[in-house]
């Protein structure tokens, strides 16, 4: 297949470098900083000026975008726009984490130019990006799936259908609320450990030994016992997709208190400067100001919070 990749971040960098280790397609890669494409040129790749250019010729195209308003310039710019030169026929697949409104949007835009959709972002990270092992949750008609299916298991290691357009961005933005819920109480409850005659590590490692505790929070929690956060999910995009979430619950009259009170946490922490840090960063807000009601933890008190940005929705 001819397959164009739009957006080389973090992980569109390395699914592209997995689809051209195949040797089995002609890769065409765009992104909105050149520099990005030059290892990728140089692994066999070709890069085009804009994603028009890039799409032209494609039988598929992949973008892993930021949010929506990448995705809405990247695919919908009236100039230089991928759908401006896509072919009908052609299979659209975004893996961005995004929201089920604009999916459902996109899906229609590539309807009338004849060309297939799919939302189909992922789960995993950049380890398993490396290793191929994302799990793809896929939204848009099951033979459009079963088509290109091939495909993401060349660079994933599982993929769901979840139903029509939209519903895969649905159930991304799902898991990813639920795993930052998690994430934030953890460190929440690591840090009203202070003032206890519990040892941080060992309760942890009890923790992780129990049935409540599922393998990746253990994982987690192992890793808020640390000083540093290098960013694979950096909490800037844990808030983003939080936002998404609250904003498309709200849009369906959904009640989601525990998404809105943690989408707040991770805003705070941007606001105190941990914006770049992993997921798991979420401790050094807890470190600092501690949990209501609790005996203190090391470092200042009773500082206010700048306010939290409110979720709003497609923008």
């Amino acid at each position: 297949m001819h397959i164009t990749m739009l957006g080389l971040g973090a992980m569109g960098s390395r699914m592209t470098r997995r689809l051209i280790a195949t040797g089995e397609h002609d890769i065409t890669v765009w992104n909105r900083t050149a520099e990005a494409t030059r290892p990728l040129v140089e692994a066999g790749a070709v890069a085009a000026p804009t994603p028009a250019a890039a799409t032209a010729q494609s039988d598929l195209v992949i973008s892993m975008l930021r949010d929506v308003e990448a995705g809405r310039s990247v695919w919908l710019d009236p100039d230089v726009g991928a759908l401006t030169s896509i072919a009908p026929g052609t299979l659209a697949v975004d893996c961005s984490t995004v929201t089920p409104t604009f999916s459902r949007e996109l899906a229609a835009c590539c309807a009338q130019r004849g060309a297939e959709f799919l939302d189909a972002p992922v789960l995993g990270s950049r380890p398993q990006a490396d290793a191929g092992t994302l799990i793809f949750l896929a939204g848009g008609d099951l033979a459009v799936l079963h088509r290109i299916e091939p495909v993401l298991r060349q660079v994933g290691g599982a993929v769901h259908h979840m139903g029509p357009a939209g519903a895969g961005t649905q159930m991304k933005l799902l898991t990813n609320s639920l795993f930052a819920v998690q994430v934030a109480t953890v460190a929440e409850l690591i840090a009203a450990l202070h003032g206890t005659d519990l040892d941080p590590g060992r309760a942890i490692e009890a923790l992780a030994a129990t049935p409540v505790t599922g393998p990746a929070i253990a994982t987690a929690a192992t890793a808020m016992l640390g000083d540093t956060f290098p960013a694979a999910f950096p909490i800037e995009l844990v808030a983003k997709d939080l936002e998404y979430a609250t904003a498309d619950a709200a849009a369906r009259r959904a009640t989601v208190p525990s998404t809105r009170t943690t989408t707040d946490t991770y805003r705070r922490a941007i606001n105190h400067g941990h914006r770049n840090d992993h997921i798991t960063g979420v401790i050094k807000l807890f470190r600092t100001f501690p949990p209501a009601g609790s005996t203190g933890t090391p470092g200042r008190r009773g500082e206010a919070d700048p306010p939290a940005r409110e979720a709003r929705p497609d923008r």
